[in-house]
């Protein structure tokens, strides 16, 4: 019974700093894949590369689990050859940030931010 009182918090404890990696990166990936897939249908646009990688990423971020995620385009890519750039962040909630208030760890109690950028050149 000692044992149990002794390990089952540490052991809850190192479970739910896995899973909180685990949303992390999940969300990493999430704003990469949305970013990537935004600025390469951007790239091969005929007309307005910029609008086309807004809503091809806006459409895949939007399909994820990721809150408050916005779409930033920071070079349009306008003429065949230029850079057409592209970030997304968002955020996902930290498991861990009421856990460490309850230690007296306050910093870190908000939602973990993620963010991702994308470059292609833009395609004739």
């Amino acid at each position: 019974m000692l044992e149990a009182v002794a390990t089952l918090p540490i052991a809850l404890l190192v479970l739910v700093a896995m899973v909180n990696l685990g949303f992390a990166v999940y969300a990493q990936q999430a704003a990469q894949n949305a970013a990537n897939y935004g600025a390469r249908i951007g790239s091969t646009a005929q007309d307005c590369r910029s609008c086309a990688a807004y809503t091809a990423a806006s459409q895949t971020i939007g399909q994820t689990l990721l809150r408050n995620a916005q779409v930033e385009i920071l070079a349009p890519g306008g003429v065949v050859g230029s850079v057409l750039k592209i970030r997304v962040t968002g955020e996902v909630p930290n498991l861990m940030g009421p856990l460490m208030a309850l230690v007296g760890g306050g910093q870190g109690s908000g939602p973990l931010h993620v963010s991702a950028d994308a470059v292609f050149r833009a395609e004739g």
